[in-house]
């Protein structure tokens, strides 16, 4: 998809994201109750519709894509809010070309990153970039032959709204590392397995380090995972990757990594939600 096909292709990818969410809640109130839903939601999408003609840069094209996928997030949302489950049948029942459908809606879930990611440029692109679609395509993989339209609702969800996320993540991250005056850089959790962190650097000195936490395995029962810090600086220099290992709750690196990236390491799993991971800083 491209920019020229957007205005009608990213919107009738996205249409189909309610139209799951639709098959598979039934809202009170019958009839009157499904209009009250989806009318301010067909309004909005019209609206967002002519964004698109006043496009001629990189952050333009940014802010059509996240009108439209940030309107149809908070769709699903209130009507997972305000209405009740209704998983009759099968996915393949519903719409014959499912398969299809899913593979457009990752299209337009792809294009939604890459706006962002070209407007909000950073280093740890080569991290962001193949996790977020990775996760995309798992989600949105074709069907299974007896899926239910349940499982499909929740898929279709998750996908959504992750791309969103990571839209709001790439342009504060973007914020964070570049703009003076803003609040210490947090921590921007996705999907519980990444954790990122771009501290301000707007002098672009070199010094100043981001970081990206990935977890590619995870035991939460037993306490064990596996996952890499990729750390990012200014300029040229290459990424730097460190192995991380998690046994028996508490993360291990080489011995030859420096304390300042060990602490990174504990702030990350923090903030994705191991309990009391800053007691694994290492001693000043």
């Amino acid at each position: 998809m491209d920019v020229s096909s957007a205005p009608t292709r990213y919107a009738e990818a996205l249409l189909f994201a309610a139209e799951v969410v639709d098959a598979a809640t039934r809202p009170p109130h019958g009839d009157h109750g499904e209009e009250a839903l989806r009318d301010p939601y067909a309004r909005e999408m019209l609206r967002h519709q002519s964004d698109w003609s006043w496009c001629d840069n990189r952050q333009d094209v940014d802010l059509a894509a996240g009108g439209a996928l940030r309107a149809t997030v908070e769709y699903v949302a209130r009507r997972h809010a305000t209405a009740l489950p209704d998983h009759t049948g099968r996915a393949g029942e519903h719409w014959s070309d499912v398969d299809d459908c899913l593979a457009r809606l990752a299209a337009a879930l792809r294009f939604a990153a890459e706006a962002a990611e070209q407007a909000w440029p950073h280093r740890l692109q080569q991290v962001l970039a193949p996790w977020v679609r990775q996760r995309l395509a798992a989600l949105l993989a074709a069907t299974d032959r007896a899926e239910g339209l349940g499982i499909l609702d929740a898929r279709v969800r998750r996908a959504v709204v992750l791309a969103w996320q990571y839209r709001s993540v790439r342009h504060e991250l973007f914020a964070d590392h570049h703009r003076q005056g803003r609040p210490p850089a947090p921590w921007w959790c996705l999907d519980g397995t990444i954790a990122v962190r771009s501290p301000f650097d707007g002098y672009a000195t070199g010094q100043v380090p981001s970081y990206a936490l990935h977890l590619t395995h995870l035991d939460l029962t037993m306490g064990r995972g596996k996952g890499e810090l990729t750390v990012a600086h200014s300029g040229t220099v290459p990424l730097t990757a460190y192995p991380v290992t998690i046994t028996d709750s508490a993360p291990t690196l080489a011995a030859d990594v420096e304390a300042e990236h060990r602490t990174a390491v504990a702030d990350a799993l923090s903030a994705l939600g191991f309990t009391h991971a800053e007691n694994w800083r290492p001693p000043s």
